[in-house]
């Protein structure tokens, strides 16, 4: 923020920073708005997230009523929270879960290591659910919860046109966005997409499409091929379906004759059979992203490459395997590979990967295993990273192992060789165990196993060692994070810093980003909490300070490494600093300015008698910053978050700000507008200084507008129309 933009505030204080243009836009923007210029529905929140309270028991008496792990997951994979449960006291929690996650999967595993799964919508704010003993043994089991063929379309609604093939060779013509429908059986036809794009809907049996014409326009084009249909694509050549703006689906039995170029959107429910090389296409946007959730047999090379994002949520089974250049592998369930598995990026395995032959894990690729995954391979060499995230997971290989110098095995994970490593000169870091006796039991996804069921409980709190986090140490078991577990997540929150006047909405004042763990124990309580915070930018002019309010008593926290515990406060109160301008060089918000690497702060705090994990949650808790020069009182919060205990409440509706705490309202102006957003994104990207928010995020202000129901993504996607590239800070740009 300029100094002359903070003298241009102080004169005339009750005026924003912009006036809005005529037509409400921004110049070269049409349609766009600034978020200053945007009029924000009354209760607006600013909310990205939403708290989540999940109750979950069991009803599985094979354990008497010894604990089993309840872990809840996002559609990706992401861990969102974890704890016990019993047959007499279900597990617990709260967490702060983004808006743009819409399902969750709850995993219960029982002491053997068997587990049974549950994908559930988040429909409200709160999910209450039974598990018994499994019937689906894994997150992502074939022709389990996930496989939702019964949603399949039919021909007998939504069709602009039908069509029944009486004669073989037709030419069915699909234009003007239209929904063309096609029945029949034991016929051959030709299929022409024109102008406007459209949809062929398919729900013949023993239908050959010879040829697909004409399918490189940039309009919308879909082919779906329903439950009960047989479909073979039958072209000469490699078919190519491969514009971005291309759907796939199919939810009965698609087999595709000499390969497939695939970019575009695939979602395969049914059984998908490919003859040839399955190439995922792709371009810059949209992403290409292909879903199985069925059974995918690939009789070649399954190629997964060019940024494009892989999600196997059932069985794949492919000859020879590439996962290359900047792809994205999420393998949830059961993956077979019987020839070679030629791998250059990042695989996130969550279920099990079995290779007749060999691996290569080429250089600055990572191949990530998470709880209780398994990969088996006959032999492998290693130029890359094998890392695991979770404890339970196993590397196994029957043969040979090549670990070159640039090779890697690190995180926590069991490296099975039965006959030792053979070649080794890379890096085997200390948390990786070099045996075979990990146990993994036998399930839908993974048919092999390992090892024999463990019954021991080492620190004896209850928690045998295999699903404890923490097995030698009684007054820890499970891990939570927030937002997710994962290396690339995290949160990031932005900070006007003029309160109580209005600011200039570039949001840059001070750029935070962070991740948090908190460690409970057995019994669901609080035991510890740790976290990474990074300052990216600071904006602003005032000399600020940073903290982070907990929602616990001050008392009963103790231990506080990387920054300090405040006095006066009724709450644990973290200060990590009090002047930003010592912490930063620069202020990494202008392009002209040399830039300064964001400062890490890695914090962390013991609780004794700690509350619940459902009641003190799971979230951002209550960050905040104090302009230094004007005193300690001058607190700014998120909306909707209360001041610390030496927050003066006195301040209340003086300049621009609203605050009615009677109502709940808090640091937000008379129009709406806060002072802080939060955002589920690690090191998110902010505005240049000077540059409104609304004019980099371009459909941040149609978020805000439709209050909250419409772009709830408006911070994570990257696709046309989304981004304004040039309103952003760039480093070294």
């Amino acid at each position: 923020m300029k100094t002359k933009i903070l003298l241009s505030l102080l004169l005339v204080s009750s005026l924003g920073i912009y006036s809005c243009k005529k037509d409400g836009q921004i110049d070269g923007l049409a349609g766009v708005v600034k978020l200053a210029d945007v009029n924000v529905p009354d209760g607006f929140t600013w909310e990205s997230s939403r708290d989540i309270n999940f109750k979950i028991a069991i009803a599985d008496n094979r354990f008497q009523d010894n604990i089993h792990v309840i872990a809840i997951y996002s559609a990706d994979g992401g861990l969102i929270t974890k704890g016990a449960a019993s047959l007499t006291k279900p597990f617990e929690s709260k967490a702060y879960v983004p808006r743009t996650v819409s399902e969750v999967f709850v995993v219960k595993t029982a002491p053997d290591n068997s587990s049974t799964s549950q994908k559930i919508r988040l429909d409200g704010d709160k999910v209450t659910l039974t598990l018994s003993a499994p019937l689906v043994q894994a997150v992502s089991s074939v022709n389990s919860a996930f496989n939702t063929s019964s949603d399949s379309p039919d021909c007998t609604t939504g069709c602009s046109e039908t069509i029944t093939l009486t004669t073989n060779s037709q030419t069915v013509s699909v234009s003007g966005g239209k929904t063309i429908c096609v029945n029949g059986s034991n016929k051959s036809f030709d299929v022409q997409f024109g102008s406007g794009g459209g949809t062929l809907r398919i729900c013949g049996t023993n239908l050959t499409i010879q040829e697909l014409a004409n399918n490189r326009i940039n309009d919308p084009m879909a082919i779906i091929i329903t439950a009960d249909a047989s479909v073979t694509f039958d072209e000469k050549r490699a078919t190519n379906f491969n514009q971005n703006n291309n759907t796939l689906e199919n939810y009965g039995h698609l087999t595709i004759e000499g390969g497939i170029n695939l970019a575009g959107k695939l979602k395969n429910f049914g059984v998908l059979t490919v003859n040839g090389e399955y190439s995922t296409e792709t371009q810059t946007s949209p992403v290409t992203e292909h879903t199985n959730n069925g059974t995918l047999i690939v009789n070649g090379q399954l190629d997964v490459g060019s940024n494009s994002f892989f999600y196997n949520n059932g069985s794949v089974k492919a000859t020879d395997l590439r996962v290359f250049n900047h792809a994205t592998f999420i393998n949830n369930c059961k993956l077979l590979v019987t020839n070679e598995y030629d791998h250059s990026t990042l695989m996130k395995n969550y279920g099990y990967i079995k290779v007749d032959g060999e691996i290569f894990v080429n250089g600055s690729s990572e191949l990530a295993l998470y709880g209780g995954s398994m990969i088996s391979t006959r032999d492998i060499k290693i130029n890359g990273t094998i890392k695991g995230y979770d404890s339970g997971s196993l590397f196994k290989v029957s043969n040979e192992t090549e670990l070159t110098g640039a090779g890697t095995l690190t995180g926590n994970f069991s490296y099975c060789d039965a006959n030792g490593l053979e070649k080794n000169n890379g890096t085997i870091e200390h948390t990786v165990s070099l045996n075979c006796n990990l146990y993994i039991p036998v399930s839908g996804c993974n048919a092999e196993g390992n090892g024999s069921a463990p019954v021991k409980d080492t620190d004896g709190d209850g928690v045998l060692d295999n699903i404890d986090d923490y097995p030698h140490d009684a007054t820890k078991a499970f891990n939570n994070y927030y937002p997710g577990g994962g290396v690339d997540d995290g949160a990031t929150i932005l900070f006007e810093d003029m309160w109580p006047v209005k600011g200039d909405y570039d949001m840059n004042d001070i750029v935070m980003s962070y991740q948090l763990k908190v460690v409970t124990n057995a019994a669901n309580k609080v035991v510890e909490l740790s976290g990474s915070y990074s300052l990216n930018a600071r904006g602003g002019i005032f000399e600020n300070g940073f903290g982070i309010e907990f929602p616990i008593n001050r008392s009963l926290v103790s231990n506080v490494k990387g920054a300090i515990l405040e006095e006066g406060q009724d709450k644990a109160v973290l200060i990590l600093f009090t002047n930003m301008q010592n912490e930063l060089p620069y202020m990494n918000t202008r392009a002209t300015d040399p830039f300064s690497p964001a400062k890490t702060y890695m914090i962390s705090f013991s609780v004794t008698n700690g509350p619940s994990l459902s009641e003190f949650g799971l979230g951002e808790y209550n960050p905040f910053i104090w302009n230094r020069g004007k005193g300690r009182s001058y607190e700014v919060h998120l909306p909707g978050h209360m001041p610390t205990s030496l927050g003066d409440p006195k301040l209340f509706g003086s300049g621009h700000d609203a605050s009615n705490p009677s109502k709940g309202m808090y640091y937000v102006t008379s129009e709406g507008f806060p002072w802080a957003i939060s955002v589920p994104v690690k090191n998110l990207s902010y505005p240049l200084e000077g540059m409104d928010i609304g004019t980099a995020y371009l459909k941040l202000s149609q978020w805000v507008m439709s209050g909250g129901v419409n772009f709830n993504d408006w911070y994570s996607n990257r696709t046309s129309g989304y981004r304004n590239e040039n309103n952003f800070y760039k480093a070294g740009e």
